[in-house]
């Protein structure tokens, strides 16, 4: 297996538990963690994702897998499909509790995220400039939308990575903690308090 899923109550916390290759997603990841996320609890109110990993959130999408893909190869087979997406169309609050790096396809999963707690470990950023190829998961609209198409672009363009502090201040991430305990521990409690709230309310 290469994610957790714990429950507290009516909190679920997903965990991405792939440390050897610091949880790139490939195919099969993509696929384990969609089905967590459809086979959610009916009365789960908020969703946590998490690493099992100080080191990476998420260290972007298998590059092994993409070099052996063409481009009529990846059409034809639907190699990008909804799957990707689990995250963005879960239609309960979910938190990012992000340590580590979060790049590429990390970085877009996060992004999926209604919010994003990080601790100081936290590195943020889009590389596939780097490898002629660009975000294919939303990740130029997710971010767009955060930050605005300055940043955007600068980000998408250059390929440079973004540490915690700075990405508190273009306001990428929602809270900033000293370390991954603290991290989690604002999440949890995040969790909690929204669970509270009216499930009218919160649904997205």
């Amino acid at each position: 297996m290469l994610t957790k899923l714990v429950y507290d109550k009516d909190i679920a916390t997903l965990t991405l538990d792939n440390p050897k290759k610091l949880n790139a997603l490939s195919s099969d990841f993509v696929e384990e963690i969609y089905e967590r996320i459809t086979s959610l609890k009916k009365e789960t109110k908020v969703l946590i994702i998490t690493s099992g990993s100080p080191k990476a959130f998420a260290a972007g999408v298998n590059v092994q897998e993409i070099h052996d893909n063409t481009y009529e190869s990846a059409y034809l087979n639907d190699f990008i499909n909804r799957k990707w997406e689990a995250v963005a169309n879960v239609k309960i609050p979910v938190i990012a509790a992000v340590s580590g790096y979060a790049l590429g396809g990390g970085f877009e999963l996060a992004l999926m995220c209604d919010i994003i707690v990080a601790s100081k470990s936290a590195v943020f950023g889009f590389p596939e400039v780097n490898l002629g190829i660009m975000p294919g998961m939303g990740g130029t609209q997710f971010l767009t939308r955060t930050v605005g198409t300055k940043i955007a672009s600068e980000l998408l363009m250059t390929g440079r990575f973004v540490g915690a502090e700075e990405a508190l201040s273009l306001g990428l991430i929602n809270y900033l903690a000293e370390n991954d305990s603290e991290m989690m521990l604002k999440a949890q409690n995040m969790a909690v308090e929204i669970s509270k709230k009216s499930i009218m309310s919160t649904r997205i």
